[in-house]
Order: structure tokens, then sequence, then C-alpha cells
């Protein structure tokens, strides 16, 4: 049944980039236990099991029937790009310079979305919409730049780790840019001119590419021995589970509902206002207390959201 809600993808945006800001949080905490590799080698797969499983109850099949070939290269690359390389550049940074910096590269997501999708898709957007974008990322930012707390174990960093750090959240947030504008040609069949694609099957199509590529990639060059042993951390382990649970499937469907109801561009913006939500977790996990400047930031990323809403 189709939605009408008005601004419908602007609010599963919203949700998604909520639900992404723990998910950020638990991964971090279990890279931190089990390895960036580790965790990554097992979300992917266990993020198509959810998803496979989801589609066989809700279509009768396992996998997208009917789905054609231009659009699932194109979420296929998608997968790819923002899954495999976007995501794991992204959790690498966060057990260097914890999820509140990360997350605040990932506020030029947006960036290369809308750059991308205004020449690749010919979404070119009005005042509004341009002013929101601005004033989002700003606020993003802002919120973002307040200084760590002195009892986080991301405190006083040294140089090199914020630099391989920063650089590491540049290349996830590139990715998750790239990956927006792949997955809208997929999933809205513009590559090859049949129906669109749901995105409960895009999701899957998404998330078993990057899988795939991920363990031909990763998977020979691993210590299968040393990675069993990681997996006796029971806390490790959990907050996988708990990560994979909300981010490889929740978020992800949610996100893609969002991109597929709202302006790439709009919807990446509203995705990349997790840095706000981050704040939560990140205080209550890391004792990451928020500074008045963070707060500030808050109320300004909240306010670009509603000029979003005004297009």
């Amino acid at each position: 049944m189709a939605i009408h809600t008005a601004h419908y993808g602007e609010f599963m945006a919203l949700l998604a980039a909520l639900i992404f800001s723990w998910t950020s949080v638990f991964f971090t905490l279990a890279s931190h236990r089990l390895g960036v590799t580790t965790v990554n080698l097992l979300r992917l797969p266990a993020g198509t099991l959810c998803l496979a499983l989801s589609h066989l109850v809700v279509t009768g099949s396992i996998w997208p029937v009917g789905m054609a070939w231009q659009d699932m290269l194109w979420l296929g690359l998608s997968g790819i790009v923002g899954l495999g390389i976007g995501d794991s550049s992204l959790f690498k940074s966060f057990t260097l310079i914890g999820p509140r910096r990360g997350m605040t590269v990932m506020a030029l997501a947006p960036v290369f979305t809308t750059v991308v999708a205004w020449g690749a898709l010919g979404e070119h957007l009005g005042v509004w919409a341009l002013a929101g974008i601005a004033v989002v990322i700003g606020g993003v930012v802002i919120a973002s730049l307040g200084r760590d707390g002195g009892q986080s174990r991301f405190a006083r960093l040294p140089g090199r780790v914020m630099r391989v750090g920063l650089l590491l959240a540049l290349i996830g947030s590139l990715g998750q840019g790239l990956g927006s504008v792949f997955a809208k040609l997929g999933l809205t069949g513009a590559s090859s001119g049949s129906a669109a694609v749901s995105p409960l099957s895009g999701t899957l199509v998404r998330i078993a590419f990057a899988a795939v590529a991920y363990w031909i990639v990763v998977l020979p060059r691993q210590d299968l021995r040393a990675m069993r042993e990681k997996l006796r951390d029971g806390r490790g382990v959990a907050a996988l589970i708990a990560g994979i649970i909300m981010g490889p499937f929740i978020s992800v469907w949610i996100s893609l509902i969002a991109i597929g109801n709202a302006p790439t561009g709009i919807a990446q913006t509203l995705l990349g206002t997790v840095p706000v939500f981050t704040v939560i977790p990140a205080w209550v996990v890391y004792r990451d207390k928020p500074s008045p400047l963070s707060l500030l930031g808050m109320v300004t990323a909240v306010a670009g959201s509603a000029l979003l809403f005004l297009r």
C-alpha cells in the first residue's frame, strides 16, 4: 500500500539517523573488543540473512524476482561503495577518534550526494532546500566540535591518530554520498526504464553485494583461528548483534525508504544529522558530555531541517 503522508521520506530519514546514532556506538564497542575486520566480516552476511528472511515473509521469495539487471547493478555498486568501503572506513575511524568526531566528517556526505545527484539525477534544488542543507551541515559540524570530556578515552589524541581517523571518516563520507546516488538510480528504475524497486528488495541487494565483495577481498588474508578466539568475548558479540539488528537491517532499510521518497540530497542531509543524535549515546557510553557549543549545533540543525520541509 502506497504511503501518501506529506514529507514521508524526510521523516524516515530522521528516524534512520536516530537509530544509526546508537548503532555507531554499538559498532564502536564491538570494533574495540573484536576488531574492525571481524565486525565487518560478520555484520554484512548477518544483515543479509535478516533481510533475506524478511523478504521471504513479505514477498514470498528470498531474493528479488524480476528486477532489471541494470537496477541490480546500480544497487549492488551502491552497497559495495557505501556499506563495504564507506562503512568499513567509518568504523575504523570510530575506534581511532570516537563516534562523535567520526560522525562530524559524515556531515560532508550530503555535499557529495547533492553535487553528484544534481548532474546524474537532475535533482535541481530550490533556494529553501539549498539554505536548509547549508544550515543542517553547519549545525551538525557545530554540534560535533565541542571538546571531549576529560574522562573520555578519545580525549587528547596524538596528531597522527587524529589525521588518520579524520581521513578514514572522509572516505566513509564519500562512500555514503556516492552510494546514495547509485541507490537512487537502482530504486527508481532510472537506468532501465522499469518499475521502481521496493526499499526492502533494494536494501537486500545492496547488502548482499557488499557482503560478497568484502568476503572475496578481505577473508583470504585473515587468521581465522584468531578471529574465532575473539568471538569468545561476550560483550563484544552482544554489541555486534545489537549493531547488526539496528544498522544493516533496520536503519539501512529505513534510509532507502527515505531516499526513495525524498530528493536524494535532502534525504542524505537529514541522514547526516546522526552526529546530533550521537551526542546522547556518546555521553552515556563514553562520558563525553555535550558542551554548550554542541547544544547550539543541535538547535541549528533542527532549524535547518525545518527549512527542508518548506520546499
